[in-house]
């Protein structure tokens, strides 16, 4: 058994590895960590989907071609061409969504992962400071699980499209597709 999502109706997009490497990498510190703590992991996870989604309207800004490739989200770009709203804020999962192509939307997102999207769309501007008193104190896996899948099709795509970044070469999505999805196999 392998996991192999439907790319056919995809359309090239640009490789940003090392966005998705950073984003792995919080995501990992959410689900490795020696002290879990729900709500933390899942305000690392919320950040990891938020890096994810950036990926798609990132450009290069430095060190181009190179493992430690850097990037540029620009957001003043993307309110200029009307993806964003004026007033959009950037760490809003539901308005990182909504910019990005439409093909990628359906790619990335069933229905049901969606609804764990809106409904956590605003967990990381809300509860990053979990002390607060308007922090989230209810958690559950959704998002986490939710991550750990965007990650792997994001990976996936990647590898159809030919990159030849090191980290999605040597990937194993199935490994952390299978270890962290168990209800949906």
């Amino acid at each position: 058994m392998s996991f192999e999502p439907n790319t056919a109706n995809i359309s090239k997009i640009d490789f940003k590895p090392y966005m998705i490497e950073c984003a792995f990498d919080y995501y990992s510190m959410a689900v490795n960590s020696n002290h879990p703590r729900m709500g933390l992991q899942n305000v690392m996870c919320a950040l990891s989907l938020e890096i994810l989604l950036k990926s798609f309207n990132a450009s290069i800004s430095g060190n181009n071609g190179r493992l430690d490739e850097t990037y540029k989200f620009d957001k003043s770009a993307l309110i200029k061409q009307e993806i964003l709203p004026d007033k959009a804020n950037v760490h809003d999962l539901g308005v990182l969504y909504e910019s990005i192509p439409s093909d990628i939307k359906k790619y990335l997102f069933e229905s049901f992962e969606l609804d764990i999207l809106k409904k956590n769309r605003k967990l990381f501007i809300e509860s990053r400071y979990i002390y607060e008193r308007s922090a989230n104190s209810i958690h559950n896996d959704d998002l986490i699980k939710l991550t750990a899948r965007v990650i792997c099709k994001i990976v996936h795509l990647y590898k159809i499209q030919g990159c030849t970044d090191f980290f999605i070469k040597e990937f194993n999505i199935d490994k952390l597709y299978f270890s962290h999805n168990q209800p949906y196999i």
